[in-house]
């Protein structure tokens, strides 16, 4: 599997898999996880694994979430997200860390994000995961 083939899935995409089973992005997700495309990187799982309430159900989705490929995020990521939300924020635009942080990691290996948040949008040469059906 190439780096860029893979989609960087959101917390807001992975809410609806875990929360609402018979939604269409649950399902665009399990088609990314059955085609082996699917990726995440440690702010999102953090992000992610922080929605649950309990810590059963945690340690249960950290579980599923094992078969995702994990990203690394490097020292040098840290840096670039560092000045794309400094350069942002001047824009008037404040960005979470996470945000920034996947879209320097998805910049860096040429994969795509799936998100519906429009923050991706202010992000260039960002490639953004659309489905096609």
């Amino acid at each position: 599997m190439k780096l860029e083939d893979l989609v960087l899935i959101d917390t807001c995409m992975w809410i609806p898999f875990f929360n609402r089973p018979q939604s269409r992005t649950k399902q665009i997700v399990d088609g990314l996880l059955d085609e082996d495309l699917g990726a995440i990187v440690g702010p999102i799982l953090a992000e992610v694994l922080l929605g649950f309430r309990r810590n059963a159900h945690a340690d249960w989705a950290s579980s599923l979430l094992r078969g995702v490929h994990y990203v690394d995020v490097t020292r040098e990521d840290w840096r670039q997200a560092a000045a794309f939300g400094r350069m942002l924020t001047s824009r008037g635009h404040d960005l979470p860390l996470s945000d920034l942080e996947m879209a320097t990691v998805a910049r860096r290996c040429d994969c795509s994000v799936y998100s519906t948040d429009p923050h991706f949008d202010l992000i260039p040469d960002l490639k953004r995961f659309r489905s096609t059906d």
